[in-house]
Order: C-alpha cells, then structure tokens, then sequence
C-alpha cells in the first residue's frame, strides 16, 4: 500500500491552518497588485478544503482555495489586467502553464500559473463573454497543495 507522500508525489508541509490561509490571502492580494487595476472584488477569503488524494475526510491533510473576482474597474481595463498579470508573474516566481482560452463555448482568456517554490496553483479567466446581463469580470482561483494539520487539529472547526 502507498503511503501519503507516495500517492501524493511530496511529503505535506505541516502547518497551522491560519497561516496556510494567510499565505492564500497574501498571494492574492499580490496578484491583485500584479493586475494595477482598481475595482470592485468579491471573494470570501482564505478557506480549507478537502485533500482528495489521500484524505477525502479531512481528518489529517487539507488544501487552501481563494476564489474571488475583481469587477467593475474604476481604472485601468480588463485587458490590460490580463497583460500586466502575464508580464508579472514569471517574475513573482510563477510559471505560466497556460495562457489562451478556456475550453467553454465562451472561449474566454485563461492564465493558469503554478508558483515554482510554494507549488500554489492560479487559475486566471477574464469572463467577457457572459450570458445574460452579466457584467465582464475577471474571476482569480488561488489553490495550496496538500497540507498536513498539526498534531492535535480538528479540521471540522478549522476555518
């Protein structure tokens, strides 16, 4: 039988979920200045998720997901933003694994880049092809590798 670090292909950092969230957080608060556009943002924070490889429940392992959007710029425009984040990021330490178009009907932009260091993953999609009267937005998926919990954590109270 595999162990954990096999099926996962690392050994899991171990660390307090407080801090992998505020690294989440961090990093997005750096992409948002990578972007050099004002706007509205929309987003929960930081929060826990499921380790699926190894620990559907969430007893030991957990992965950090930062979801949230940035609409209705005040400055600069959506272009623009997508241009200042593929100039941007190679020197933040990312590497961009894809820049072109999602694979949905929209076909809309997509940057997805994985941080050389920490391993966090970024999915980057410019939504101006929306349905409806849905206004463009640009949607940020930030994401953690496999974390394992200190000794004595409870990931159901966990953030």
């Amino acid at each position: 039988m595999k162990t954990d670090t096999e099926k996962l292909g690392y050994r899991p950092q171990v660390l307090d979920v407080e801090a992998a969230e505020q690294e989440v957080n961090d990093i997005s608060s750096r992409l948002l200045d990578a972007m050099n556009v004002k706007g509205k943002t929309e987003g929960s924070g930081a929060m826990i998720a499921q380790c699926e490889a190894v620990d559907p429940d969430m007893k030991n392992y957990y992965t950090v997901a930062h979801p949230w959007s940035i609409y209705d710029l005040k400055k600069g425009t959506f272009e623009e933003a997508m241009q200042n984040l593929r100039d941007e990021l190679p020197g933040m330490g990312w590497e961009i694994t894809k820049d072109g178009e999602t694979k949905s009907v929209a076909k809309n932009p997509e940057i997805v880049a994985v941080d050389t260091k920490s391993h966090h993953t970024v999915t980057i999609e410019w939504a101006r092809n929306r349905s409806g009267d849905l206004k463009q937005l640009i949607s940020i998926d930030v994401g953690s590798r496999c974390y394992r919990a200190p000794e004595g954590t409870d990931l159901s109270t966990a953030h």
